[in-house]
């Protein structure tokens, strides 16, 4: 399994937007064939597209959350390391989806990736370079990692996965104000999270 790194800065969503159709008419709804089809655009736009998977109703497909926060994982710590190559364990890549779910999802993330790819521009786009973009692989890792363990506490895989897709867009689209945004929510998230314990303590 092979996937360009992120060399150029281009915004790439309109790719992910393609792909997602193709994925839709071929029907082929196991993992290893949909990450094949998004490998040729780069590592990114998988961060992205697994991570819409995660807030649509899919979600409330039994363990995906898990494979899903271990496919962010993944690929984030393979960006991390510099890989051009994109390295996926066969039990993975052999998961498949309901055809019928998958479509239904599929269908909902189409309209508002289309809306992003017309909002987003070069802004602050420093915060998408280096040493930056390091930080927002990291925080995405964390992200994918933290998901299996919370996949029985309601909404925070998807609380988590809308961080992600947020700086996976700024990370595309070169445009700093969704890397704002998701650290915001990150901070959000954490409060949330924070107060909670606090009430149960």
């Amino acid at each position: 399994m092979s996937a360009g790194c992120d060399k150029k800065a281009d915004n790439q969503i309109a790719d992910v937007v393609d792909i997602i159709h193709d994925i839709r008419d071929t029907g082929d709804a196991s993992v290893g064939a949909m990450i094949e089809r998004l490998g040729v655009a780069s590592f990114t736009p998988i961060l992205l597209f697994v991570s819409l998977v995660i807030v649509t109703p899919l979600s409330g497909v039994p363990g995906l959350s898990s494979v899903c926060g271990v496919l962010i994982a993944m690929v984030s710590a393979q960006l991390l390391l510099g890989r051009d190559r994109l390295w996926l364990p066969a039990f993975i890549l052999r998961r498949r989806v309901s055809t019928r779910k998958l479509d239904a999802a599929l269908s909902r993330l189409e309209r508002p990736l289309t809306w992003v790819q017309h909002v987003t521009t070069r802004r602050l786009a420093v915060l998408t370079a280096r040493p930056f973009s390091y930080l927002l692989y990291t925080i995405c890792f964390l992200c994918g990692a933290a998901m299996p363990f919370l996949e029985l506490v309601p909404m925070t895989s998807s609380l988590l996965a809308i961080v992600v897709a947020l700086l996976s867009i700024s990370l595309i689209s070169r445009d700093g104000v969704f890397a704002l945004l998701g650290l915001t929510a990150l901070m959000t998230i954490a409060a949330m999270v924070a107060s909670v314990g606090r009430l149960l303590s």
